[in-house]
């Protein structure tokens, strides 16, 4: 099992010290900072000497909120992945965090077993969007019918090689289990994962699957 290093960034005291307890005594996880708000993670970072690989950040926080603070970790520490921990339920709040580029997306009063299941995904596939976050992105939904629109609005094409490999980035595989599943090199399912990158006009892979379900491929996921 992965040692996957994490962030916990919660201005509430007793719900930020429950998580680390129950974190911390979790197999294969370690809580590497713990911050009180977005300025002090900030500066933890400048003086880590390694990142974490996940960060779960409260979005209501005084002086810089989640979406300010999801904002310089995409542009100075892109690789974290960030998972947002809130009270707020509501789909507007769901669709613009996923669409600000969240690997996931989850309410504080769900179950520890959850928490940890989105860490550990987010670490492999790059997201952990549940079925309260799909449900808003569909809702969402922007384009319709059979043409493909990238971020930008741009009326795009995918080749069914691209849907493919889309298809199972949406199912949570891995660049080695999409190259396994449709007897492709790895070297290429990374090429078509580019190519997906570029011509949707999105950073990651959560962006990859926000793009799947705005242009109705996620629905049609098969394997």
């Amino acid at each position: 099992m992965d040692n996957i290093s994490i962030a916990l960034v919660e201005d509430q005291q007793l719900f930020r010290n429950g998580l680390h307890a129950l974190l911390k005594e979790t197999e294969g996880i370690n809580v590497m900072q713990i911050a009180e708000g977005g300025h002090q993670f900030l500066e933890l970072l400048k003086a880590a000497p390694a990142l974490p690989d996940v960060a779960l950040l409260d979005m209501n926080m005084p002086e810089m909120n989640g979406f300010e603070l999801l904002e310089l970790l995409q542009k100075h520490y892109p690789s974290i992945k960030v998972i947002i921990l809130t009270i707020y339920n509501q789909e507007r709040f769901i669709i613009k965090m996923v669409e600000a580029g969240v690997a996931g997306y989850l309410v504080k009063n769900c179950e520890i077993d959850e928490v940890i299941l989105a860490i550990r995904t987010a670490y492999k596939t790059g997201f952990y969007f549940n079925q309260s976050t799909l449900q808003a992105l569909h809702h969402a939904n922007k384009f319709k019918g059979n043409e493909a629109r990238s971020f930008a609005n741009i009326t795009i094409a995918l080749t069914e090689r691209e849907i493919e490999v889309l298809r199972l980035i949406c199912s949570e595989y891995t660049n080695a289990e999409i190259a396994e599943t449709l007897s492709i090199s790895q070297r290429t399912v990374d090429g078509h994962r580019n190519n997906l990158l570029a011509k949707a006009g999105c950073k990651n892979t959560a962006g990859l699957v926000v793009f799947a379900v705005n242009n109705n491929f996620y629905n049609k996921i098969s394997f």
